[in-house]
């Protein structure tokens, strides 16, 4: 192995290594990781369909601007009816659905807690 005989090519190849190494230990202790997931989801639509997906293990909850919501929390799932309204913003952890008959459900995705709202 003659890549290994030149002291610069051995600096190079642990500071590399040690980067990396210090990127996947600060990505393991932080303590918003699992928010991350949450942020990049964004609807705004009417519901058209709530279903189960095998392959991700999650409930897809489409609406009509094209975007998909994923969930896990069986409370909140039972809750959305397509024809509902659901609102998600960009960079947030909440979404708000508006049922039909005029109430309210705010669900915080994160901490997975409801409050409904008549």
């Amino acid at each position: 192995m003659g890549f290994l005989k030149n002291n610069i090519n051995k600096i190079v190849l642990c500071f590399f290594g040690l980067l990396f190494f210090i990127i996947i230990i600060k990505k393991v202790l932080d303590p918003n990781l699992s928010k991350y997931k949450y942020f990049d989801q964004h609807c705004n639509g009417k519901v058209i369909s709530n279903i189960y997906d095998l392959t991700t293990h999650f409930n897809i909850v489409k609406s009509s601007d094209g975007n998909k919501i994923y969930l896990e929390d069986l409370n909140i799932i039972s809750l959305i009816k397509p024809g509902d309204s659901l609102v998600k913003n960009k960079d947030v952890t909440y979404f708000t659905v508006y049922k039909k008959d005029k109430s309210k459900i705010v669900y915080d995705m994160y901490n997975k807690q409801i409050k409904i709202l008549k």
